[in-house]
């Protein structure tokens, strides 16, 4: 058994779920706490408490026992049950997210007072001041505040989640980036790429809506569709409605994918593969093809992501082989972290996805986006350049984990290529 694979599934299967159920044991405590002191005849309401964290904790072990395998439910389901399991959960980790960093604020605080208290000059000097009428006023508009903010954090977290996962999931942007190519035959100017990414088949990626997703990019009349991986979330069966709804992706130059890195976390990708190759998406894995239109050439080259169990680089060299290309070269690879790969290899365009965009971007300033996963990836979404090599990152159509993205939408994008 690879070790790397071993460490995952404990990761996966023991560390967070122990993590989720212990926040959610913190968060029960301190919210049955706050109904006792605030609202002691309400016994009904701490009732309801104990029912809402005993389900939605009840469905969180019911899926580590179990792990069920689900291919498709029924709509009633996935609204009434499903959305609302991952509203619970996603919004109660930001909860506490932000307790403990509010935690990690007070604690310098709390440390001083504690050694200020282990001092008898000191400590005779603060029981002096918290016994002034002054301070005690202080310290109980201070925990009203608290309270009161607390309840807007968990309003606006619910209400957030709630807003990213029924509304800005299924509002998709369809984009334009003009790319400027060094060498570009005159032929090919205003050639367009479609590029679509992250698609991540699964319940919360149904047929019909990958079949509204596919309908918007053939719409957009582009030359050559591109979908740069994550077809599935993580079962082979999630091809098959993926492949139904993909069939109908069409262009007059072809369609084409390379493998991303959650196709490689199924049973059998190869399997994932044919399906997908065998619904229309033609995939390019370490291989390459010539793309004519009016006499005019380039060479579109494709790799497989390096799935999980491996690591180091993409097979590059191996797609580009030893014969000189024809034109520029566009790379399809899954990850933008490959770049400086690319720019090595003298590569025109690399076209990615796999960050999502962040999924849920909390702003940006200066050029930095606020976003968790500006934390593994200094590619997000948009245009980058290193050298003569130029990319541009996907911000998707699905999502992983949570299905909810926020400041974030879905999005397709017309590549249009120009002579620099």
């Amino acid at each position: 058994m690879n070790f790397s694979w071993a460490i995952g599934r404990i990761i996966f299967f023991v560390l967070v779920p122990a993590l989720l159920l212990g926040i959610q044991w913190i968060l029960y405590r301190r919210a049955s706490r706050w109904l006792r002191e605030q609202h002691p005849d309400a016994r009904w309401a701490l009732l309801a408490l104990r029912i809402v964290f005993v389900i939605f904790n009840a469905a969180t072990l019911a899926l580590i026992i179990f792990r069920p395998r689900f291919s498709e439910i029924p709509t009633w389901f996935l609204y009434w049950g499903v959305y609302p399991y991952f509203l619970w959960q996603g919004s109660t980790f930001a909860v506490a997210l932000v307790l403990i960093l509010a935690a990690l604020i007070r604690l310098p605080f709390q440390g001083a007072v504690a050694v200020a208290r282990a001092i008898p000059p000191f400590k005779h000097r603060l029981d002096t001041v918290q016994a002034t009428p002054a301070f005690q006023k202080y310290d109980a508009s201070r925990r009203v505040f608290l309270r009161r903010a607390m309840v807007g954090v968990t309003a606006a977290s619910f209400g957030g989640n709630a807003y990213g996962m029924l509304v800005e999931r299924s509002r998709c942007d369809l984009n334009d980036a003009t790319m400027l190519i060094p060498g570009l035959p005159a032929e090919l100017s205003g050639f367009s790429i479609v590029l679509m990414s992250d698609i991540h088949s699964s319940l919360y990626m149904t047929r019909r809506e990958m079949a509204e997703y596919v309908s918007m990019a053939n719409g957009m009349n582009g030359d050559l569709i591109v979908v740069t991986g994550d077809f599935v979330n993580n079962q082979v069966d999630q091809a098959f409605p993926f492949a139904e709804a993909f069939s109908e992706l069409k262009a007059q130059h072809g369609v084409y994918g390379v493998m991303g890195n959650h196709d490689f976390y199924t049973e059998d990708p190869d399997r994932v593969a044919r399906v997908v190759d065998d619904c229309g998406v033609k995939l390019l894995r370490n291989d390459r093809v010539v793309i004519e239109k009016n006499g005019g050439r380039f060479s579109l080259i494709g790799v497989d992501d390096v799935g999980r169990n491996e690591r180091g680089t993409i097979k590059l060299r191996e797609a580009i082989g030893t014969q000189p290309l024809d034109g520029p070269k566009v790379l399809l690879c899954h990850r933008p972290y490959y770049l400086p790969q690319a720019a090595a290899e003298n590569i025109d365009l690399v076209l990615s996805g796999h960050t999502h965009g962040g999924q849920v971007v909390f702003g940006s300033f200066a050029g930095v986006t606020f976003s968790p996963a500006a934390l593994a990836s200094p590619y997000l979404w948009g245009k980058y350049s290193l050298g003569g090599t130029q990319m541009y990152v996907s911000r998707g159509i699905g999502t992983v984990g949570v299905p909810v993205r926020f400041n974030c939408p879905p999005e397709i994008t017309r590549i249009v290529l120009k002579p620099a």
